[in-house]
Formats: C-alpha cells, structure tokens, sequence
C-alpha cells in the first residue's frame, strides 16, 4: 500500500518532540545464540494468516532475476536463497509444532533486531479505507481521484552518476526544461490537472481522498454497488510534511490519532485548504484487481503483513513483532493489549524512514481503522534470514 503507507502519527510525534529520526545507533543488529535463546518467539495469532502472508512474499522472490540481491547487516542473499529460506520456513511451520517448531526456527535462521536511535522500535498501524464514489462527477461526489499522469517524469539519477545512485527527481517537462510537478495546492485549489488526467472516480470531498492517500489504498464502492479497488500508483516528489503539526495546539498530543485528525477537519472547514496544502505530496492511484498490494506488488494480510523502511530492510523479510496495540473501543480508557507475533516486511511508506520504524496493516473495516488511527506504541522488532547452511536441500 502506499507503497504506502505514510504513518501520519510518527512524525506528527517528531516534530513535537523535536528528536531525529536517524542516529548512528540505530542499526540492523545480530543477535547471537544466547540472546536468540532467551528471548521468547512465542506467536499470539492463528498459524494459517502467517502461511498465507509467507507465500506472498516466496511468490514475489520467485518472480526476481536471479542476480537481485539482499543484505542482512552485510550478509548478501540472491534472490533464489531468499526463496530457499522462505521455503524452508514454510517448511518448519507445517512439519513441526509448538516449542519444537520454534526450536527448529531459532536452529535454522539468523535473528537481527532493527533498533533506532533508542536501541527500540515504534509501530503505527494503517488500513484499507472505503469510501463512496462514482464514475462521474456529481454534487454528491465532486472530487477527482487521479491516476498516473502521463506528463510525470520519474527520474533515476544514478543513470547519470555512481555519486547520484538510489536517488531520483519527479517532475513534467515545460518548454522541453524539467520542472517540479504540481503541488498539492496546484491540483486540489488550482484544478491544475482537470484537462491533463481523466479521474479514476469522484470522492465525497478532499478530506477523505486526503486520508485515502495516507492510507495508500482503499475500495471505492460506487453508487451501482460496485467497487473500485485502488491502490497507490505514483507520487508528485514533492516532500511528504505532518498536517498534525499545524495541530499540536488544539489537539494534545496524546489524543492525536487519525480519527483526531479528521474530526477537527469536518468541525473547521474555513481551514481544510490550509491544513491539507500544508503536505504538498500528492498520490495518485491505479485501479488493482486484488489488493491491497504493498510495496513487492502482492496482497497485504490483516495483522501479519508489516511496513518498514525498504532502503535498511530487505524486502520481503521475514519478521518478528513486539508491541501492544490499543482497545477497539474509543470511549472507554483501557490499557494497549499485548502484540507478539511473526510477521513479514511486505510494504514501506514515505514517513517509514529509518531502523526501529514499523507501520502494522490491520485490514478495512471499521474495527481496522480504529486500531490504525490510534496506534503509537512502542516495542521490538527482528526479522530473520536462514543461515546458510541450512538452505542446500532447497535449491
């Protein structure tokens, strides 16, 4: 999703707390023997979400050139080991049981844990959105949802210098010169798009395409009670900025969550354009047959398909989650409730930046978008990679 997925609630936490999110502490750390041992693997969901999210991920190795590589804190896997490592996990979980499945998985894999500059990690959480829409522009329904524009220029700067490699520019091209591309402010205010892109659909307003592009994907159910299910497809390259920052004095930072968001949004509509336009990035979206799809083009699974920065986290990986998460029930003051579970690195997101940084999929519904919007935990977070040795017999 997004190849997602933004995390609205992290940087809006940054900002106010005025602390970094990069340190020379935060790093992809082995854990040896003894520290693998002590720590407790135990899994608190139904093994058959966590087969089903595994296969997404051998399904998108095994679409890979050979040469793809993928490094563990200096440890390089081809694409075909990191197949054979998946496998070989698949394998444990359907050949073995309890502590002897997690035995077999600690004997097995590599173990790093991603820590940031706290030797921790934080989570937030995200969901797939519905909203209404139609296929034409109505009073009911006057917002367009773009697709990719054809004048978008995506621009890989390391085809033209080693020094520039990883890195790109967006833009369109004016009068045969590259220039940025509209902003926000552009192609919500100044309807800069309206004779260049034809919509995809039209939305109820710019709040809730807003917090679909935030979310990264989404179903659109249209007035025939069809859907539409569209998922991130490109971004305008201009720099992703909090909305919550613009908040931090009506909102007390520990109610901020989406549903704080956009609840002071519909309350103040003499200020929706300033505090949207104040994040220039925009999304675009493209319509999916299944979905939603994270940043390795396969579907995300509900509570096992995580988020994480994919310049310091191999894609794919798996992974092994500890947090908490908050109550489904917004009126009432109950304590988080208790996460732990293995998951797999199938999505990134423009604020997913950094080690110790994760953004949990929840699903859609409007128990998903409660926990979503609310969640800002903190915790531990691994993932794990087969030694070696142990991938022979799955080539």
């Amino acid at each position: 999703m997004k190849t997602r997925c933004i995390s609205l609630l992290y940087i809006v936490l940054v900002l106010l707390q005025g602390c970094s999110l990069f340190s020379q502490k935060s790093a992809l750390v082995p854990l040896d023997p003894e520290q693998i041992h002590e720590y407790l693997w135990q899994d608190d969901q139904d093994f058959r979400s966590l087969k089903d999210a595994v296969k997404q991920s051998l399904r998108y190795y095994q679409g890979l050139l050979a040469q793809h590589t993928f490094n563990y804190a200096g440890i390089t896997y081809t694409a075909r080991e990191m197949e054979a490592s998946t496998q070989l996990f698949l394998g444990i979980i359907d050949d073995y049981d309890g502590d002897q499945r997690l035995s077999k998985i600690q004997e097995s894999f590599l173990f790093f844990e991603s820590r940031n500059a706290d030797g921790a990690a934080f989570f937030t959480g995200y969901y797939e959105p519905l909203l209404q829409g139609s296929l034409d522009t109505t009073q009911e329904f006057p917002t367009p949802l773009y697709g990719i524009p054809d004048d978008l220029i995506d621009v890989n700067l390391g085809l033209f210098s080693e020094e520039l490699k990883g890195k790109k520019i967006i833009g369109r091209l004016k009068e045969n010169r590259l220039v940025p591309y509209d902003s926000r402010e552009d192609i919500v205010y100044r309807s800069s798009l309206q004779d260049r892109v034809t919509p995809l659909v039209y939305v109820q307003n710019d709040i809730e395409l807003f917090f679909l592009q935030i979310q990264g994907s989404g179903l659109v159910e249209l007035r025939d009670s069809t859907f539409k299910r569209v998922n991130y497809g490109a971004q305008n390259g201009h720099s992703y900025r909090a909305i919550g920052a613009l908040l931090k004095t009506e909102i007390p930072l520990e109610e901020m969550s989406l549903q704080a968001l956009k609840k002071y949004l519909y309350a103040h509509p003499e200020r929706v354009r300033e505090i949207l336009t104040y994040n220039p990035s925009y999304t675009f979206f493209r319509e999916v047959e299944e979905g939603p799809l994270g940043n390795i083009e396969v579907p995300l699974t509900p509570g096992r398909s995580i988020a994480m920065d994919r310049n310091v986290i191999p894609r794919g990986s798996l992974a092994f989650i500890a947090t908490a998460y908050p109550p489904m029930n917004e009126d009432e003051h109950l304590e988080p409730r208790p996460l732990r579970r293995f998951a797999v690195v199938q999505d990134t997101g423009g604020a997913i930046r950094g080690h110790g940084r994760a953004d949990i999929f929840w699903g859609n519904g409007e128990e998903a978008e409660l926990i979503a919007g609310h969640m800002k935990e903190h915790g531990r977070v691994f993932v794990l990679v087969a030694k070696k040795e142990a991938l022979p017999a799955y080539f």
